[in-house]
């Protein structure tokens, strides 16, 4: 059974071209936005993909190495010919590639930890291995009740996944009992219902920053996706202590 369009919020941000050659083409993707056509949204035609096969940055040879979820902003890495996609796509499949993505939780995590914990693929309801990597950078109090407690506790996280199961990151950090703001599948609905209520956007508080990578002329390649403003009423209301990287323009 396909997904209604209007199940779904709208994007508010506009995507970008972040690096482009004759090899791949890497983009910033906004929070809602599919990357390419789905089964699942079938009657949704806004993705990332045709976005930019529109607008001429990629023909119709070009396919999305990576993927990320919907509600997810950041990077998507596109190859551009066939010789290409098997060589990122390669690196993917043998974990070397490094990703790292950034998200705002509910609670502190006090001290780094590690998730390996099997989950389903999207296509598969069998387990898979699944291992990701979360370090504290920063966190903040706000004297406001969202549940029982009389004050409500945030982290700043990064998270480094090394395999690319459905909803990893999400699925690990609900297990660590810090779940991601904003998620609507797998998160906490007194906090969503507060952030959805106080704030002008609606965001998955997951971003996927950088991509570190082999590029096919054998060169390292680092990318870099800054927060989007769609992150920035919230993220200038919380005073964080600590690290606050991606905050640059």
């Amino acid at each position: 059974m396909s997904t209604s369009v209007e199940d779904w919020p709208r994007p508010t941000e506009s995507h970008e071209v972040v690096y482009a050659d004759d090899d791949l083409l890497v983009a910033f993707k906004p929070s809602h936005l599919l990357v390419h056509r789905t089964d699942m949204a079938a009657q949704d035609a806004d993705n990332l993909r045709d976005r930019l096969i529109a607008e001429g940055a990629l023909d119709y040879r070009a396919h999305p190495v990576n993927r990320i979820d919907r509600p997810t902003s950041g990077l998507v890495l596109f190859s551009r010919h066939l010789e290409a996609h098997r060589f990122l796509h390669a690196q993917f499949v043998e974990h070397r590639i490094e990703k790292r993505y950034l998200a705002v939780v509910r609670g502190w995590l006090e001290a780094p930890a590690t998730v390996e914990k099997p989950l389903p693929t999207g296509h598969n309801s069998t387990p898979k291995p699944a291992l990701t990597h979360f370090r504290p950078l920063a966190q903040a109090e706000w004297d406001v009740a969202i549940t029982r407690y009389p004050t409500s506790r945030f982290a700043l996280v990064e998270c480094t996944p090394e395999t690319g199961r459905y909803h990893q990151i999400r699925l690990h950090l609900r297990h660590l009992r810090h779940p991601i703001i904003g998620d609507t599948a797998h998160g906490d609905k007194p906090h969503n219902r507060y952030f959805a209520a106080h704030f002008t956007h609606r965001p998955l508080y997951l971003h996927a920053g950088e991509l570190q990578l082999t590029h096919p002329d054998g060169t390292q390649r680092r990318f870099h996706a800054p927060l989007p403003p769609s992150w920035q009423e919230v993220m200038a209301e919380f005073g964080w202590s600590g690290q606050t990287p991606f905050l640059r323009g």
